[in-house]
């Protein structure tokens, strides 16, 4: 269940990373949406290990994910690659992980 739900999460992130965004208008909350974006993602991924090393192997695996998601948005129409983007996305999946850590910790 857990694996079927971090796919699902992954098509999602996909589908929102590379959609046109003809006339949407995102303003200031863009890095906010990056941040809780990648959050949920890396949290949907501890569901998935309960060891930490593999966890932080997912982990990592989502940062190159999202750089990848940021290149192909470059060749999408309305859309551009940032690194601002992909350090937002960075930032939440390290949340996650301080979070998670901690969590174990707390076992």
């Amino acid at each position: 269940m857990n694996i079927a739900a971090f796919v699902v999460y992954t098509a999602f992130v996909t589908y929102v990373s590379l959609r046109t965004m003809d006339g949407v208008a995102i303003g200031n909350w863009d890095k906010v949406g990056h941040i809780s974006l990648y959050f949920v993602f890396a949290i949907i991924g501890y569901r998935i290990f309960s060891n930490t090393r593999y966890y932080l192997y997912l982990c990592i695996f989502i940062i190159i994910y999202s750089g990848l998601m940021e290149v192909a948005q470059s060749f999408m129409p309305g859309r551009m690659m940032s690194v601002y983007d992909l350090l937002a996305n960075a930032i939440g999946v390290a949340m996650a992980v301080v979070l998670t850590r901690f969590m174990w910790f707390r076992r």
